[in-house]
C-alpha cells in the first residue's frame, strides 16, 4: 500500500461515486420520466425527497456526468441543473437558472421575472434541452408560507417547454405538490430517498457500503465490518453516506498528519468529534469504549429531527 505522506495528497472519498440500490432505482426512474416525456410530448416530473446527506445531490451529479459523456462537443445543454436560492423569488430563480445557462443577460437591470421566464423558455427550446433539475427545493417551502408563485413558475416551464423535470429536496418539499393539485398531476409518485437503517444488525446494503469505503482507504485500518464496528459506524453517521465519508476522510487525515500506524477506535473517535459533534461526551461518541449504543437523536444531538417526516 502506497501511503501518502502529505495530507494535501490524500484522496477525498467523496470524489468516488459509490452506487447503491436506492441510487440505481432513482436513476432508472429519472431516465424513464425522460423517455415518457419524449414519447407523449407532454412534460412529466419526478420529486426526490430525503434527508440531507443521504446522497440525493450526488446521484444527480452522477446522472449529469453520464449524460454529458453522450455529448460530442462537451456542452451538456440536454440537462439543465439549478440550485434554488436560499431566499427564492421568481426573479431570483430566473436569474439563477439563466446564470446556469451562461446567459449574459441573466441579471440585466430592468428585466422582470416574467421576461426572464420567457427568455428561459426560448433558450431551452433553442438548446434542445431534455431534462430540468431543481435542487434544494425545500428553500421554497422554508421561505414562503404559500408556494403558489413557485408552483406556477414550474408549471409554466413544464407547459411551455414539454420537458422532463426533477425536483430534489428535503421532506418538506412534498408540500409544494400537496398545495397544488394541478402541479401534482404532472408528477409521478414521489421517490423517498431514505438513509440506511438498521435495528439490531446492519442491512446487507449498509455492509456493502462500508466494505466499499474500506477498500478505498489509503491507510491501514482496523476492520470496519465487524458487527460491533458496523453498529458504531451506523450510530456515528445515522446511516447517511455524507457523514460516513466525512468521518473516514478525517480519520485518514489524522493518521497521515500524526504519522500513526493506522485508523483505530481512538482515531475515529477524534474524527467524529472534529467532523460531527465538537463537544460530545464519551458515552455519546460512537467510537468511545463508553458509548451507550443509542441513536444520537435527542435534543441538541447531531441527528435530532432528521426523520421528522419519514414513515
Amino acid at each position: 500500500m502506497n501511503i501518502p505522506t502529505d495530507p494535501e495528497q490524500i484522496q477525498d472519498l467523496s470524489n468516488h461515486f459509490i452506487t447503491t440500490p436506492q441510487i440505481e432505482r432513482s436513476t432508472t426512474r429519472v431516465h424513464e420520466v425522460i423517455n415518457d416525456t419524449k414519447i407523449s410530448g407532454k412534460a412529466k416530473g419526478l420529486l426526490i425527497c430525503g434527508p440531507s446527506g443521504a446522497g440525493k445531490s450526488t446521484m444527480i451529479k452522477k446522472l449529469m456526468s453520464d449524460r454529458r459523456k453522450d455529448v460530442a462537443d462537451g456542452h451538456n445543454y440536454k440537462t439543465m441543473y439549478m440550485t434554488i436560492p436560499a431566499k427564492p423569488t421568481t426573479k431570483s430563480m430566473g436569474e439563477a437558472f439563466l446564470d446556469g445557462m451562461n446567459d449574459p443577460f441573466a441579471r440585466k437591470h430592468g428585466h422582470s421575472s416574467e421576461y426572464k421566464l420567457l427568455r428561459i423558455t426560448r433558450l431551452l427550446k433553442d438548446l434542445g434541452t431534455e431534462l430540468l433539475i431543481f435542487d434544494e427545493m425545500q428553500h421554497i417551502v422554508e421561505h414562503h408560507r404559500k408556494t403558489t408563485e413557485a408552483s406556477n413558475w414550474i408549471k409554466y416551464l413544464m407547459d411551455h417547454t414539454g420537458l422532463a423535470v426533477v425536483l430534489i429536496g428535503m421532506w418538506t418539499t412534498q408540500e409544494i405538490l400537496d398545495n397544488d393539485h394541478q402541479l401534482r398531476r404532472r408528477f409521478s409518485a414521489t421517490i423517498d430517498f431514505h438513509r440506511f437503517k438498521i435495528i439490531k444488525t446492519p442491512s446487507d446494503n449498509f455492509l456493502i457500503l462500508i466494505k466499499t469505503l474500506e477498500s478505498l482507504l489509503k491507510v491501514k485500518a482496523i476492520s470496519l465490518t465487524t458487527d460491533e464496528m458496523l453498529q458504531r459506524l451506523y450510530y456515528a453517521s445515522y446511516g447517511l453516506i455524507d457523514y460516513l465519508v466525512k468521518i473516514l476522510n478525517r480519520a485518514v487525515w489524522i493518521v497521515v498528519k500524526k504519522n500513526l500506524e493506522g485508523i483505530t477506535l481512538e482515531v475515529l473517535s477524534q474524527a467524529f468529534t472534529d467532523e460531527v459533534w465538537g463537544d460530545v461526551k464519551d458515552n455519546r461518541n460512537p467510537f468511545s469504549q463508553q458509548f451507550n449504543f443509542r441513536s444520537l437523536v435527542d435534543h441538541r444531538e447531531p441527528f435530532h429531527d432528521f426523520d421528522f417526516n419519514e414513515q
